[in-house]
């Protein structure tokens, strides 16, 4: 199912959602690109900061809401980032966090649509947010909030831009290489060990299985004079001799 879904977000990325990205690079100046980023960065400031307060972590919650605050009166909504300056880092959690830190560690790969890289832990704290329609309850409308998450997400499209060259010619098998350095991500973020992949590719076997077999070298021919040696893979012909004598033997 995964690869499913990786291949439709894949098609729907190089036939919409790229060339759109491409198109607003180049129409747009990177100031108001940067101030449209920070905009919807001061959103993700307040949802960390509910993720933090369920995780009981007082002094993030803090650092959060003062991020929030300063930023939304002076830094014009959020437009400019004046509060990493002023020396409040940016400390972004979200409820897959929240779950990791109640014991939820390690939770299976997850493709979502259009979204990407997910965990099961992830995607249902993902739901979670989507359910709570922050962007309807600012913007009014459906229709406000859907344009306000069509912009975020071209807007961090265009970011990433040129990565998907990279991951292309870095990996025989781009869809694992997505998938693994997305668990080694999580796994640092919230402690766990990334589970191992039964549909991994074994480079070391797929060549061993694609090598010729190994000739064996024909025997040198016997020379003048020389007794020839039975081997150990081929004894001695006996067929035709008597049997030996049991004296003898003794």
């Amino acid at each position: 199912m995964n690869r499913v879904i990786y291949r439709f977000n894949d098609v729907a990325d190089k036939a919409v959602v790229k060339p759109v990205a491409q198109g607003y690079r180049a129409v747009t100046p990177q100031p108001v690109r940067t101030a449209i980023g920070n905009f919807f960065n001061n959103w993700l400031d307040a949802y960390s900061a509910v993720s933090n307060l369920l995780r009981a972590e007082g002094e993030k919650t803090l650092n959060d809401v003062m991020r929030v605050s300063i930023n939304s009166t002076f830094g014009l909504f959020g437009v400019l980032d004046i509060a990493t300056p002023a020396g409040l880092k940016s400390n972004k959690n979200t409820l897959g966090d929240t779950f990791a830190s109640w014991g939820w560690k390690n939770s299976s790969y997850l493709v979502l649509p259009v979204v990407g890289p997910s965990t099961v832990r992830d995607g249902i704290g993902a739901a979670a947010y989507f359910m709570a329609e922050p962007y309807r309850h600012a913007f009014g409308t459906y229709t406000r909030a859907t344009v306000a998450s069509v912009v975020n997400g071209v807007n961090t499209r265009e970011r990433y831009l040129g990565l998907e060259e990279t991951v292309d010619e870095a990996a025989l098998d781009p869809y694992s290489f997505v998938r693994d350095g997305y668990l080694q991500l999580r796994a640092r973020e919230t402690g766990a060990e990334p589970p191992l992949h039964k549909d991994d590719i074994d480079l070391d076997e797929l060549m061993n299985e694609s090598a010729a077999p190994a000739v064996t070298p024909a025997s040198e021919p016997a020379k003048p004079g020389a007794v020839s040696t039975p081997s150990a893979e081929q004894p001695e012909k006996t067929e035709g001799l008597p049997p030996p004598d049991a004296s003898a033997v003794q």
